[in-house]
């Protein structure tokens, strides 16, 4: 038969009760990550463009270099395990993140190309940079939604 004693049964819950708080917190760390990479992504289109041709434009780069690692580095130390389906959905967001980076991008470039040599161009505008920045940033802002959300199986 399969008898265990009772601390062996409060044992037994113990650890299942930790697996499941350790499985929330992974959870958390990967919707965290998901959101922080979308907002860099987006920060990055706005800002870029700001920098553009300026002293700042390297300091920008090297410093947005940084941040990405830091936070890669902060994913990988702090989750032990990835929570069933944040994989998929974080590359899913990515991928979507990263076509509407590259098409604002093109649009802000043809945009530019457009202008007349005395007006201003439209990544000028930062309002307009900022949105743009966060309609790229939104696809990996709802798939950490949706890792942090999903249930707890």
């Amino acid at each position: 038969m399969n008898d265990i004693t009772p601390q062996q049964a409060r044992a037994q819950l113990a650890e299942a009760e930790a697996a499941t708080d350790r499985r929330a917190g992974d959870r958390r760390v990967h919707a965290l990550a998901t959101a922080g990479f979308g907002l860099l992504i987006g920060g990055y289109l706005a800002v870029s463009r700001l920098v553009e041709g300026t002293s700042w434009e390297t300091p920008v780069i090297a410093f947005y270099v940084l941040l990405l690692l830091g936070l890669a580095g902060w994913q990988t130390r702090g989750a032990s395990t990835w929570p069933r389906r944040a994989r998929r959905t974080s590359w899913v967001g990515l991928g979507a993140t990263t076509v509407l980076f590259f098409g604002a991008v093109v649009a802000f470039n043809v945009g530019e190309a457009q202008q007349d040599a005395g007006s201003t161009a439209a990544s000028d505008n930062v309002a307009l940079l900022v949105l743009a920045g966060l309609v790229v940033a939104a696809p990996m802002l709802a798939a950490a939604v949706l890792i942090d959300r999903r249930e707890r199986r």
